[in-house]
């Protein structure tokens, strides 16, 4: 037997994790043109435009990550509030369907 669900705490975890790689892609950018700088001083100027293009390339996909770590974060923090949403008013309606069938029941 196959179970569907989704547990909303953990569903706004996984968000914030998603959030926090995001974040820290930035940082890794920030990084790399640090360690791009040091190095294009340290190597000659035949070398330098390489290290150039592979900064420009490597930030580009670092802050294709970074933007898809946001977007996935988003995503699934709505998907959980929809979740949730979707849930109260379930809740609300199966406590007005046993209101209106007047049965008492044990819980």
């Amino acid at each position: 037997m196959s179970e569907s669900g989704v547990n909303p705490v953990e569903a706004m975890s996984e968000a914030e994790q998603a959030e926090a790689l995001s974040e820290a892609m930035v940082y890794l950018g920030t990084d790399l043109e640090a360690i791009t700088s040091e190095l294009r001083s340290a190597v000659s100027e035949h070398v330098s435009p390489g290290v150039s293009d592979f900064e420009d390339t490597t930030l580009e996909h670092i802050s294709r990550v970074a933007q898809n770590g946001i977007n996935l974060a988003q995503n699934v923090q709505g998907a959980d509030l929809a979740i949730t949403d979707t849930d109260h008013e379930n809740a609300e309606e199966y406590q007005e369907g046993l209101e209106a069938l007047d049965i008492q029941i044990n819980f």
